[in-house]
Parts: C-alpha cells; structure tokens; sequence
C-alpha cells in the first residue's frame, strides 16, 4: 500500500534546527519518505524564535505549500516546540480549515522545568547568552531570532495560559507522542538528559518530559530509547534512522486510513 496522504505531509522543526547541511532536520526522514510516493515538505522557520513568531512564519510556508500543490489542507508532523508553532497557527491565525490533522513528537505542551530554571539565572548572564545565540541564528537565516522570549514562552506558566487561550481547532485531529530515554542511550543529550531527570522529576527524552508531551489523542512513547535529536534524524547510522523513518511512515499511513 502506498502511504500517499489525502493532503501534503508538513514537517515542522522544533528550537534550534534549521535547514544547515550538517545540523539538518528530518534528515534521512523526509528522503525516506518520498521514496514511499509520500508528498512531504519541512518547514524552516526560525530555530530561536518565539511561538508566535515562528506561527506567522509557518502560515506563509504552509500557504505557499496549498498553493503550490493546489490543496485546501495539509498534514503537519510537528517536533519539539513546532508543535506549539502549529497549535497557535491554527486557532489564531486563521488556519483552522487547512490542517487536517497535527501529530506532535515531544512537544512541550505544559512547559519546561528546565525552561524556567535557565530564567531564574541572573539577568546579565542571561542576556549575555542570548545577544551571542541571537546574533548566531541571525548569521544562519532566522529573521526575528528572540532566545529570552522563547524561553519565557516554554515556562509552564506560560504554557499554562497558553493552554487556556488556545484550545483545538474544530474539525483538527490531533494527535501526540513522547519519548522516554534511559541515561544509557542519551548519547549527545547525557548531561542534558541528567538535568531534565531531576527539573521534570519523571520520564524525559533528554529535552521534553513524557508528561509535558500529552496533547489531544496520546499515543504513547515513539519507541524504545530514542532521543530528543535522535527523533528528527539529528544523528544517528543510517539503518537506525530507517527504523525511525518507519515511525514517521506508519503515522502516515494510519492518517490515509482516516481519509486525511
């Protein structure tokens, strides 16, 4: 059966990825895709940006995208904060009737301990770290790179009340995923990975707490030990980001199943 969607699949970057040649999202995942007769893009809006932000961005790739194809609606696979791009997309800014479905991979629906943790340090070291990441994803492409918003977006505070003010979209199917990673496997996440153990007190994937990942209808953990990069095709040898592509790939066929 070929997993061909109804409507595009969008692949939504999460903080910090850009399309760099050696630091590229999905890497591996979307070729895999297309190979399958899978009609896939991956958005690259802006790697430090704030959620709504980036939202404004993903709306004009997503409507280039129906243009270009000549849909009414698309499929987004979203990772990490993309999710939160997406959701605020969709109930804000008017692009409701062309989403059909949202899948979140370890997006940080209810906030980042660790989010919060960073912020409680002094300001000047704050705003020290943020001109030279600002400036760096400036250089990179990004067009309104904003690293202190961003993390003040992803507090559970913050996230708390964007909960309230953003509920689904009618007529959107969602979905979401975590992953839960064991310090053994964390590879280029172990410090982060010990420091997300101990800021979410539970199940992490290195980045994103498996309780923060919940949203609409919960599917579970991805699969055994994969990571927060490892997700996205970060890193990794080729037949272990096949195994991951295949996650991607089953996703889409049950969304064809859906008629979406």
């Amino acid at each position: 059966m070929m997993a061909k969607t109804q409507y595009p699949v969008v692949l939504v970057h999460g903080m910090m990825a850009k399309d760099f040649r050696l630091w590229r999202a999905f890497r591996g995942i979307s070729d895999f895709l297309r190979k399958e007769d899978v009609t896939v893009y991956v958005t690259n809006q802006d790697g430090v940006g704030g959620i709504v932000s980036n939202a404004r961005q993903l709306r004009e790739e997503i409507r280039e995208i129906l243009k270009k194809e000549n849909c009414e609606k698309v499929n987004i696979i979203a990772h990490s904060k993309g999710g939160l791009d997406a959701r605020y997309m969709i109930t804000h800014l008017g692009m409701g009737d062309h989403v059909a479905s949202l899948t979140t991979l370890s997006t940080p629906h209810h906030g980042s301990g660790l989010s919060g943790k960073l912020l409680a340090l002094p300001r000047f070291m704050a705003r020290f770290a943020a001109f030279f990441i600002d400036l760096t994803f400036r250089i990179l492409g990004d067009r309104h790179p904003d690293i202190l918003q961003l993390g003040q977006d992803l507090t559970k505070a913050s996230m708390e009340r964007f909960n309230q003010d953003t509920p689904n979209a009618p007529g959107v199917y969602y979905q979401s995923f975590s992953a839960d990673v064991s310090d053994k496997r964390s590879f280029l996440l172990f410090l982060p990975y010990h420091i997300s153990r101990y800021c979410e007190q539970g199940g992490t994937d290195g980045m994103v707490s498996v309780s923060s990942s919940q949203w609409g209808q919960y599917r579970g953990n991805i699969c055994e030990d994969v990571d927060h990069f490892k997700m996205v095709g970060f890193y990794g040898r080729k037949k272990n980001l096949s195994g991951i592509a295949g996650f991607y790939l089953q996703i889409i066929e049950e969304l064809q199943d859906m008629g979406l």
